[in-house]
């Protein structure tokens, strides 16, 4: 469970995210109407924000940080079923129940606000459905494109493809194009793509090896933007 640090709307008017993500799609009266309803939240590394099917009492638009997404299957295995990552939104306010989970993989900041609070801005303003529209648009276009990486069988091109998403997502949201100051788990990394540990673990120590990436504690650098391009295009 996320941590309330702060309820001042006024958060939002420094916030960088106002220009990337979700709430770029608003205008600055928007802005204004929502960051008098939201609330600054903090969840701490490894913890747990919201459950898979428990109520949905709130919704939230990620400030910094990076989320684990996933959902349970029948048989009680979790799938990853994506990340996210600074100016996402998350969960549907129109649904009444979690359709995923979702963990803090680092420190986590988030703009929190109550559903019954974000059906109000929908019944209010039509321009709220065209930013959710759009924000649900970009959710099914990163699905589609994980189905895409489940159907290559090449390990290279595949993990290729995942590190470019990813550093493209971070140098959008802040404006930094070399890296990204956070490390994906290789466990949840193999989960997302449909591959074993052990590949991924080669893949990943391929690239550090030929100078493309380089992994540390702080985050992932990205060497060779050229390289990495090559080879998620090779598949």
């Amino acid at each position: 469970m996320a941590k309330n640090i702060t309820d001042k709307g006024r958060a939002c008017d420094y916030c960088e995210l106002r220009n990337r993500g979700f709430c770029s799609r608003l205008s600055e009266a928007q802005q204004s109407l929502l960051a008098a309803r939201s609330r600054l939240a903090t969840l701490d590394a490894h913890k747990t924000l919201f459950r898979q099917g428990d109520e949905t009492d709130h919704v939230y638009v990620v400030r910094n940080g990076l989320l684990r997404l996933y959902q349970r299957l029948l048989d009680g295995r979790r799938q990853v079923i994506g990340f996210a990552k600074p100016g996402d939104l998350l969960l549907f306010p129109l649904t009444e129940r979690n359709d995923y989970g979702a963990d803090a993989l680092d420190s986590v900041y988030l703009c929190q606000f109550r559903r019954q609070d974000f059906i109000g801005f929908l019944r209010q303003d039509p321009e709220f459905w065209a930013a959710l529209a759009t924000a649900m648009h970009d959710e099914l276009l990163r699905a589609r494109r994980q189905v895409a990486l489940l159907g290559q069988r090449r390990a290279e091109p595949k993990v290729a493809q995942f590190l470019l998403a990813l550093h493209e997502s971070y140098a959008r949201s802040n404006n930094e194009t070399t890296h990204v100051p956070v490390r994906v788990p290789q466990a949840d990394i193999a989960d997302f793509l449909g591959m074993t540990v052990e590949t991924v673990n080669r893949t990943l120590a391929r690239f550090a090896r030929d100078a493309i990436i380089s992994v540390a504690k702080r985050g992932i650098d990205f060497l060779d933007l050229r390289r990495l391009t090559e080879i998620a295009e090779s598949a």
